[in-house]
């Protein structure tokens, strides 16, 4: 049998001591089958014991696949997901579970590794009662003995707050210990407090440095987040070409936003040659695991035919799926494929409703296009009124050509209502103005 890649075995290891980073790195190989078969019960077990710790690319990992049909077990989710993981979060693979009694005898006598993982067990509930104190307890006894993973899961439970009173100053200092000794997920933890100032000024320089340490590890959240300093140039010399480099590395690990930012510089030609074939590929992946910008501007390529065979149906497609999770942009365009039959059947009352949407999230376009279809009675019922409305807020908040059609339009409008009319239709335009985002 091939051996198995060093990445692989790095975040296995790291993941079966804890590590809530690794762990998610882990699952999300499993998920996608980078570097590893496929295997999406391991994909679960794992992401859902990053989850567990707080990691929020691991909850969002698991929402997509429970979206996508997939059985997740997470405590977490909301009602009515479909639950049903066969494996143990404290399995590996096909191992059994842990012995809580046989792990307490390690932990006491000395072992730090035993005093981590009967410390994660407490803070789980796996094996044993779910006792925070306890798991603190172990924690420290570990952490104090000078192990790095025991450091960093202590620094975790005062980032958080769990068992203890949450403090920065705390988290901080126990994340400098455990990344000082090369722990790959307290160095980007710590880089990620020090950037936003949590416990200190903030210092995106000082943070780079945290953040450059983790990603040389492989670790996928620090490569992304240094890549947007360099790209950026926040606290850094700017970089791009380095910035490319680094979104393709937590890319290929399956990041969707490194993913996303990586098809931004292709499209754009940001840092080198602009390629949109390469981007459409880059914006797909991000989008098939759920990004909703990824969504969009998939769609938008798809639409165009851009770096990709034009394809309206597929456009439609990405854009219902953006648009369902309230993407103002992705709303205006489908209401647009709805208006048009683009990719679909003509329906003007799903265009008028999916720019009602829109509207009421803000956008000035779908506001104009609301005000026409009022105005024509077109996929809904003719009314000035709201159609001088809607044209009202597109006049005041759209590009100058657009806000000058819709000035237009709600004067012609105005010359047709009556004086009552008129008032009412001032009344709602004072309503919509105050409920407007």
């Amino acid at each position: 049998m091939a051996p198995e890649p060093a990445m692989v075995t790095r975040n296995r290891t790291a993941a079966e001591q804890g590590d809530p980073v690794a762990q998610f790195n882990l699952g999300n190989m499993y998920r996608l089958g980078y570097q590893v078969a496929r295997d999406t019960d391991l994909a679960v077990t794992w992401l859902t014991m990053a989850a567990r710790q707080g990691n929020a690319d691991a909850v969002e990992a698991l929402r997509r696949m429970a979206a996508d049909g997939i059985k997740v077990h997470w405590d977490a989710e909301p009602e009515g997901t479909e639950i049903e993981a066969e494996s143990d979060p404290l399995c590996a693979g096909e191992e059994p579970p842990i012995d809580p009694a046989l792990l307490a005898a390690a932990a006491k006598a000395g072992d730090h590794a035993a005093q981590v993982a009967l410390g994660n067990a407490y803070r789980e509930g796996k094996g044993v009662a779910l006792d925070l104190t306890e798991a603190l307890r172990w924690y420290q006894l570990a952490a104090e003995a000078g192990d790095a993973a025991g450091q960093y899961a202590l620094g975790t439970l005062y980032d958080l707050g769990l068992g203890v009173a949450q403090s920065n100053a705390e988290a901080r200092a126990w994340y400098h210990k455990a990344a000082a000794q090369g722990d790959a997920a307290a160095q980007f933890n710590l880089g990620n407090m020090i950037l936003l100032g949590r416990g200190g000024t903030p210092n995106p320089g000082v943070a780079a440095k945290w953040f450059r340490l983790a990603a040389e590890q492989g670790d996928a959240a620090a490569q992304f987040t240094l890549a947007t300093l360099l790209e950026s140039g926040k606290g850094v010399e700017r970089d791009e070409a380095k910035a490319e480099e680094l979104y393709r590395r937590a890319a290929a690990q399956g990041t969707a936003e490194a993913q996303f930012n990586l098809a931004n510089m292709l499209r754009l030609g940001i840092g080198g040659e602009a390629d949109p074939t390469e981007a459409a590929g880059f914006y797909r992946r991000a989008a098939e695991q759920g990004l909703v910008e990824a969504e969009l501007n998939f769609a938008l390529m798809l639409a165009g035919g851009i770096g990709i065979g034009q394809d309206e149906t597929a456009a439609a497609h990405w854009f219902r799926r953006a648009a369902d999770k309230g993407d103002v942009r992705a709303q205006v365009n489908l209401g647009h494929v709805y208006e048009q039959g683009l990719g679909v059947e003509p329906d003007i009352a799903a265009a008028a409703e999916w720019y009602r949407r829109a509207a009421v999230s803000g956008s000035a376009e779908a506001c104009f296009n609301l005000g026409i279809l009022a105005a024509t009675g077109t996929g809904l019922a003719a009314d000035d009124v709201e159609a001088w409305v809607w044209l009202s807020l597109a006049a005041e908040a759209a590009p100058p050509k657009l806000a000058d059609s819709a000035r237009s339009g709600s004067a012609t409008l105005a010359a047709r209502l009556s004086p009552e009319q008129m008032a009412e239709a001032r009344s709602r335009l004072e309503k919509r103005r105050r409920v407007a985002p």
